[in-house]
């Protein structure tokens, strides 16, 4: 009895020091921390990993086809019956055996400048690669950016709501009273019911929102939908002023450093190449090999003669040259060039409409900012004059000179101008990462 007291004993205070410890503190995760998380994570951006890893390959291969090819064999063959002897090149019936060696090498002379284009076109199509690769990892972020910003205004949005209704339940409380002391009617004490349970079912609503915020962050992270994600909520950030930069600065700055714009460039380029490409088929190709061989013969039965002497023997050598010209070629080449031609005024109007859409997005965001600015603004001096307006109708309706309708709706107002100010808070820090984006700093900090 005595080691079954002092077993659960230890038991007890075990469990006791479990509970006292401290548990790990929760990671709180910044809108720098969603964004590299779910760059890190995306099976797009993995994706463009891998396409851009093929594009550097092609790249590396394109420059060794400069390089002569180099080739060797060996063949060894054995005949029985009638065959062909490799002494005599008659024909026989005995047995034989016989191999060869053979190392030939072959270069591309000329051909119309078509390797010295292929490999310019695989450089640029591997920058391209990763300015594409730029291009998606920024569109994650920008992604992510937005739906961090959307639960945290739906935090905000849960929090002020879950103020109105603790408001809400000590007004009731304090009508209460004053129908007890009867200062107050009925009437006035069930419109504050009323009013609780308004409160309570708009706090029910924003907290679902807030949870499909919060998924729909999770999901654009590629984050576990059953972990816990908290984000940082400290979003309210010093104003110093209005962003008066210049558009046409900063638009020059987007157009040198976006990867859309970069990659409109590049696409002009390949197809300048492609066209040049298609001309120089119009040429011909001069191209040159040369090749060393030797054979081994032995009659299965007589004796032969010794490898090394054999080997010396037959030795050969070969050296040629060979020239391609085009003539006819059922006008293919010319058709080809006619395409490449037409694929090069296209990507020209491609990249000029790549170029005016960016002039009108940098625009319409430094617009955007300096509208939010303004309305960041004005919610705060509405926050400021609803905030007063509710405690003076506060005050009022103690003293029994405002009824409890004109209470609610007063209260509502002051909830409408907080929620506001959050939205406009969190678009001007939304706007304000846009326009720096445009101005060439990137989304996601090293």
């Amino acid at each position: 009895m005595k080691r079954i007291f002092t077993l659960m004993t230890t038991v007890g205070l075990t469990l006791l020091g479990a509970q006292a410890q401290p548990s790990a503190p929760t990671h709180v995760w910044n809108l720098q921390d969603c964004m590299r998380y779910a760059i890190e994570n995306s099976p797009r951006a993995v994706r463009q990993q891998l396409a851009t890893a093929n594009l550097k390959a092609t790249y590396h291969q394109a420059i060794l086809q400069h390089l002569p090819s180099l080739s060797g064999g060996t063949s060894v063959s054995a005949g029985f019956g009638r065959n062909v002897d490799p002494a005599t090149n008659t024909y026989t019936s005995v047995s034989t055996l016989s191999n060869s060696y053979s190392v030939s090498a072959g270069i591309t002379v000329f051909n119309g400048l078509q390797l010295l284009n292929n490999t310019r076109s695989s450089k640029i199509s591997k920058l391209r690669g990763e300015e594409a690769q730029r291009q998606v990892e920024d569109a994650i972020a920008q992604e992510t950016m937005q739906a961090y910003y959307n639960l945290a205004y739906a935090l905000g949005t849960e929090r002020l709501a879950r103020e109105q209704v603790e408001a809400s339940r000590e007004n009731l409380h304090q009508g209460r009273r004053m129908m007890e002391l009867g200062l107050r009617g009925a009437a006035d004490v069930a419109q504050l019911e009323a009013t609780l349970a308004s409160d309570e079912y708009n706090l029910t609503k924003v907290e679902n929102n807030m949870r499909t915020c919060e998924l729909q962050l999770k999901n654009v992270m590629n984050y576990s939908p059953d972990s816990t994600l908290d984000i940082d909520t400290a979003w309210r950030y010093a104003i110093p002023f209005l962003d008066t930069a210049d558009v046409s600065k900063v638009v020059d700055v987007a157009l040198a450093t976006l990867p859309d714009m970069r990659m409109a460039t590049m696409d002009v380029r390949l197809a300048r190449i492609d066209l040049t490409t298609a001309k120089a088929m119009l040429f011909p190709s001069l191209s040159a090999s040369a090749g060393i061989g030797s054979s081994y013969y032995k009659n299965l039965r007589q004796d032969a003669a010794a490898f090394k002497e054999q080997f010396k023997n037959n030795l050969s050598k070969s050296l040629s040259a060979s020239l391609s010209v085009p003539i006819f070629s059922a006008w293919s080449r010319q058709t080809n060039i006619v395409r490449t031609r037409n694929n090069l005024r296209s990507t020209e109007q491609t990249h000029l409409e790549t170029q005016r859409q960016i002039a009108v997005e940098v625009e319409q965001a430094v617009l955007d900012l300096n509208g939010a600015y303004s309305e960041r603004q004005q919610a705060e001096k509405q926050v400021q004059a609803r905030l007063l307006a509710y405690r003076v109708a506060q005050r009022k309706y103690q003293e029994g000179l405002l009824s409890a309708l004109d209470l609610q709706t007063t209260a509502n107002q002051l909830l409408s101008a907080r929620a506001t100010l959050l939205s406009a808070e969190l678009t001007w820090q939304a706007k304000r990462k846009l326009v720096d984006y445009y101005k060439g700093i990137p989304l996601l900090s090293e």
